[in-house]
């Protein structure tokens, strides 16, 4: 910092001392022009406006004093930019730059009704959208909401500016309760000039408040299709949410990918398995959890026309086994041993997962009836039909695969005890 000032005082320095010639003022001009610059980047305003008010000084390109002028009010220093604006205009009292920037001053120092005579006077002059839209801002600081409106249509008029069209709309439907008429003037706005973030999303938001749903999430959808912004079809999908439409979420989602996990519980409770089951890979692969791993062989076996196909068992088993070295969720760990068991893959292997499942949770019923399935396989009728009837005393027989273990071990035990 102490650099950059000692050059600049240097730079100040040259400027009265320095040889008058062509050359030379060249040369100042471009590299207080780069100084002011990179003032200006870092946000320093106030020192650009001193680099940009010297170069005004020494090369009397209004340019210069315009660039200074606006530093200022970004740097909020009002007291300054009135007093070199009012300056100014002494001097070139018909220049409308200086003009704008004197209202802006009177805006910022809270002078509205002042501001809006000079916005008024300005804007009927020079008719152009900038001092329109300044005589808007004054009427609306007075609380004139109406004649904001107005005013803003005026400048609306001349450009058809979205951002113009989505402040009208917003003070409409706010301020002015003419709620009907905002959604129209958007509606009438996108029919003639098309769609656009800002517009889509404003209408979306006014649909939704009056509670016109559906409209809203039509409009949010169509702004995503044609922009690809995200948080247009978070709000269309927040919607279908709402209305538990389960078939406009899985398209939103499939086309955007705003939520791969809910797709993938939309995709399941469908029972479309092949797609939870693909989606699941890619989760996998991209987030390295074992538990989409685990999801994605279970719902590959589910989704399966024929799940005593021993290249999908074999499959479907070593892509449990290989998730659950780091996945203790009991769930998988009692599918893949009920599978082992089931299959005859390796019926003792097997009631070691479904053990492993039962130390976390060791009240399940269905965990038990996987042990109870796993003795019966290995002949063990006895503790099979203990374990079997616990689960029965525990759930009943509404379960149609308990009721199939139950008769099967109940045969067991009659041909133990012959």
């Amino acid at each position: 910092m102490i650099k950059m000032l000692s050059i600049a005082a240097m730079l100040f320095a040259l400027a009265d001392a320095a040889p008058k010639t062509m050359q030379n003022a060249k040369v100042l001009e471009d590299t207080f022009s780069l100084y002011a610059l990179d003032a200006q980047m870092r946000q320093k305003h106030h020192q650009a406006s001193g680099f940009f008010a010297e170069l005004y000084k020494q090369t009397s390109k209004k340019e210069y004093l315009y660039q200074s002028l606006q530093m200022l009010e970004h740097a909020n220093d009002i007291k300054t930019l009135s007093k070199v604006t009012a300056a100014e205009l002494s001097k070139s009292p018909e220049d409308e730059m200086l003009k704008r920037f004197e209202i802006i001053a009177l805006l910022k120092e809270g002078n509205l009704g002042e501001a809006s005579q000079k916005a008024l006077t300005l804007s009927e002059k020079s008719k152009k959208t900038s001092d329109y839209l300044l005589y808007a801002e004054s009427r609306l600081k007075l609380g004139d909401y109406a004649g904001g409106v107005a005013i803003l249509k005026k400048a609306y008029a001349l450009s058809f500016d979205e951002t113009t069209a989505d402040r009208i709309a917003l003070i409409q439907y706010v301020q002015l309760g003419e709620k009907s008429e905002a959604i129209k003037f958007l509606k009438e706005h996108i029919g003639t000039h098309g769609n656009s973030q800002i517009i889509g999303k404003r209408l979306g938001g006014l649909y939704a408040d009056s509670g016109a749903l559906n409209d809203a999430a039509r409009i949010y959808e169509q702004t995503y299709d044609a922009y690809g912004e995200p948080s247009s079809a978070d709000e269309a999908l927040k919607i279908y949410l709402y209305q538990q439409d389960v078939s406009k979420m899985t398209a939103l989602l499939e086309k955007s990918h705003l939520n791969d996990p809910l797709l993938l519980d939309l995709y399941v409770k469908v029972k479309a398995f092949d797609k939870a089951s693909s989606l699941a890979q890619t989760l996998y692969e991209r987030e390295d959890n074992p538990l989409y791993l685990a999801q994605s062989a279970v719902f590959r076996y589910e989704g399966s026309s024929n799940r005593n196909d021993p290249a999908l068992i074999a499959d479907v088993v070593d892509g449990l086994k290989k998730a659950s070295t780091d996945l203790e969720e009991p769930l998988y760990l009692n599918y893949l041993g009920y599978l082992m068991i089931d299959h005859d893959i390796n019926v003792r292997e097997g009631m070691g997962y479904v053990r492993r499942a039962l130390e976390k949770q060791p009240d399940s019923p269905f965990y038990l009836d996987s042990l109870a399935w796993g003795h019966y396989k290995q002949g063990e009728c006895i503790e099979a039909s203990r374990l079997i009837r616990q689960v029965e005393s525990m759930i009943g027989t509404d379960e149609q695969e308990v009721k199939d273990h139950l008769k099967a071990i109940e045969k067991c035990k009659t041909k133990e005890k012959n």
